[in-house]
């Protein structure tokens, strides 16, 4: 009897391998009585794949940006060694005074370690990624959103679709794979 299905973040379901969980939803549930929402940043083969086998007259809606960042946003880098990046990390937070910091990188396993880093330097960090629990990633945010923690250090899972608003700075501990992933993380 489900009236309204909706996969927010459909490509990075995808990614992270719940394809066949979406079948399991889809195959089952009654085209006819039913609306189905796909909501995804990117259009891939696979997506349109589920759209063609489980959806019905779909229409697709785009957004497009001619910008794919804020102009108000500046944004710099500076090349540093692997080993040296938590470091110079600490000392720019340290210098600029930064109190709301996001700190991204690619995988899990460098969040952790990042995390690791920078509470061995005093500062009060929290990690956020997928491996987390639900309930485990909302306290985190709340913590985070308060401002009981300064500085979160993510993965592109948590990038997307966050919304904190006076954020100090945003580090790239690694570039992205994705365009798209640096836009939700700077952006």
């Amino acid at each position: 009897k489900i009236q309204t299905v909706v996969l927010d973040e459909a490509d990075e379901m995808l990614n992270m391998g719940f394809r066949e969980d979406i079948d399991t939803i889809l195959s089952q549930t009654n085209e006819n009585e039913h609306q189905t929402m796909l909501f995804s940043a990117t259009f891939s083969k696979e997506i349109e794949n589920i759209t063609k086998e489980y959806l019905q007259n779909p229409k697709v809606i785009k957004v497009s940006r001619k910008e794919l960042t804020l102009s108000n946003i500046t944004q710099n880098y500076i090349t540093v060694r692997e080993q040296d990046k938590v470091e110079v990390i600490s000392r720019i937070i340290d210098i600029n005074n930064y109190e709301v910091v996001m700190i991204f990188c690619n995988t899990k396993k460098t969040v952790d370690e990042v995390t690791s880093g920078l509470l061995q330097r005093g500062f009060v960090t929290e990690a956020l990624h997928g491996d987390m629990k639900q309930l485990q990633r909302e306290r985190v945010m709340a913590r985070f959103k308060n401002k009981q923690v300064n500085i979160l250090v993510a993965s592109d899972v948590a990038a997307r679709g966050l919304d904190i608003s006076d954020v100090d700075v945003v580090f790239n501990y690694d570039l992205p794979q994705e365009e798209e992933y640096y836009v939700h993380r700077i952006g």
